[in-house]
């Protein structure tokens, strides 16, 4: 939500640290109607939405089967072919299997409309980076916020560093205040949970891979 208030609201280009030319004119976007598309709707998924939905947008997520959101106003579509052409912010949040591998490349980018915001916090691999690249240059892409990508470290000198269009980060958005006592939390809460013979939180689904 960070990325896609800096995106509406330029920043932080519009902040001044001289006289402007003018005083109260500007080009500003907003959040109040514009349509957020989730891949991946887990935990992390759901906690955007439930953001993004007090902010006023609309908020439509690929799920693999239609089913009741467990986020009251968040609409599901079974189709990426679908979701892509109608979304104004595209947050990838999916884990990284067989599956999901390239999820975005050239095909996929083609379908977004014109000055999209594409933001990754999930894996590098959902996303074909060298695809990217024309539609950053052509603008068709308006801006990629990245906070995962390939390789890691990302070597010194890389395209992704220099280009006007990405926002990179070096894998920070899990972190917060009190992160780490909450992921603690629930390794405490498994551990008692073992040990009494009751049900376990945020079991691997092994032949999903997550």
């Amino acid at each position: 939500m960070a990325m896609i208030l800096c995106f509406e609201k330029k920043l932080p280009d519009s902040w001044i640290v001289e006289p402007p030319q003018s005083w109260y004119v500007a080009n500003l976007g907003g959040l109040e109607g514009k349509t957020l598309g989730l891949l991946g709707f887990g935990a992390i998924g759901q906690a955007v939405a439930r953001r993004a939905l007090a902010f006023d947008m609309r908020v439509l997520a690929k799920v693999r089967q239609h089913r009741e959101s467990p986020v009251p106003g968040v609409e599901f579509i079974e189709s990426l072919d679908h979701l892509l052409p109608q979304v104004d912010h595209l947050v990838l949040a999916l884990p990284a299997t067989a599956e999901s591998s390239g999820l975005i490349g050239k095909a996929q980018l083609l379908q977004t409309k014109p000055g999209v915001h594409l933001i990754n916090v999930a894996r590098a691999s959902l996303l074909d980076q060298a695809a990217l690249r024309p539609f950053l240059d052509s603008g068709h892409v308006a801006a990629a916020s990245l906070d995962v990508v390939e390789p890691e470290p990302l070597p010194a000198g890389h395209w992704l560093y220099a280009h006007p269009r990405v926002r990179l980060s070096p894998h920070i958005s899990w972190s917060s205040v009190g992160i780490v006592s909450r992921m603690l939390g629930v390794f405490l809460r498994n551990v008692r949970a073992y040990r009494q013979g009751a049900p376990l939180e945020g079991l691997v689904n092994r032949s999903a891979g997550y």
